[in-house]
Order: C-alpha cells, then structure tokens, then sequence
C-alpha cells in the first residue's frame, strides 16, 4: 500500500475513530479534538507505519497515548496550580476569592428532597444511570427492556428539572 492509499484510509475512518474516543471522555469538544489530533499524527508519522494490515489498532494506539498524555499534562497542571495556591496561603494571603458553601449546601439539600419524591423504582434507575451504569445493564437488572429504561430515565430527568426549575432561572 503506497503512502497516498494509506491517507485514504486514515481519513476514512473518521467515524471509527469518534466511536474509539468516546472510550475516553464525553465531551464533543474533545472528542473532535481527540479525532482530529490523532488523524494529525498519523498523517505526521505515517512512514512508520510497518504495512500491518491492523490501521485501526495503529491509531488506536495513537490515540490513547495522545489521551493519556493530556491527562498527564493536566494533573501537572492541577499539581502546580494547586502547590501555587499553598505557596500564597503560606505568606499570609488569602485565595483571591471566597466560595458561598451554603448555596452549595441548599442545593445539594433541594437535589435530595427532590430525588426522594420520585417513584422508588425510577429512583433506583435513574441513580444507577447517574453512577454510570449503561442501559443494557439497568435493563438486565430490573428485567425490562431498553426503552422502559431510557423512557424512565427521561421522565426522572423532567420530573427532576420541573422540581429544580428555581436552579434554571438563577445564574
């Protein structure tokens, strides 16, 4: 397979590769930027590429080293910001500022007051949904279908923000 080929089919899979990101986060933003990257290095180092008839795992492999890289760059910065933050503490100044702990507290308080009035079954449901259960398994747990427990899901998510609607108006 020539070079020109082999662009061909790295650009082809485009829609192979989202479904790979979205392994790794769920943000939109970044899977795009994830996709877009690792297309970028694979076009950059595409003369290594050994003719393994395994593309998909060559970028596969790309990607999550381009994942985990940005991860890592993101804990050292949080490190540093956080080390910074301690240094200013320590000659006596206080965090440019100040954070109101009971807005927190009412809305963590408002939140369960709320998911205590739905139906024990959708509350169950909907917190296994929140902790990140997929469907399928919610559905293989409570023996229904899918789509009683997609439907379900939907109606506590209305229900919660109908409860929560004050939250909506402030900002």
């Amino acid at each position: 397979m020539n070079t020109i080929q082999l662009q061909q089919q790295i650009e082809q899979s485009r829609s192979v590769l989202t479904k790979f990101a979205r392994k790794f986060t769920k943000d939109p933003d970044d899977i795009q930027d994830l996709v877009q990257e690792t297309l970028v290095k694979s076009i950059k180092y595409i003369d290594e590429y050994d003719n393994n008839p395994r593309i998909m795992s060559w970028l596969y492999v790309i990607m999550k080293n381009l994942f985990i890289n940005q991860y890592r760059r993101g804990q050292r910065r949080l490190e540093y910001e956080n080390a910074h933050m301690c240094d200013v503490r320590a000659m006596g100044y206080s965090e440019p500022f100040s954070q109101n702990n009971a807005y927190g507290k009412f809305t963590m308080e408002d939140i369960e007051s709320a998911m205590k009035k739905l139906p024990a079954e959708s509350s169950e449901i909907f917190n296994m949904h929140i902790e990140g259960y997929k469907y399928r398994e919610i559905a293989e747990y409570f023996n229904m279908p899918d789509g009683t427990v997609k439907t379900r899901i939907h109606h506590a998510r209305k229900f919660l923000q109908a409860q929560l609607s004050t939250y909506n108006k402030v900002s």
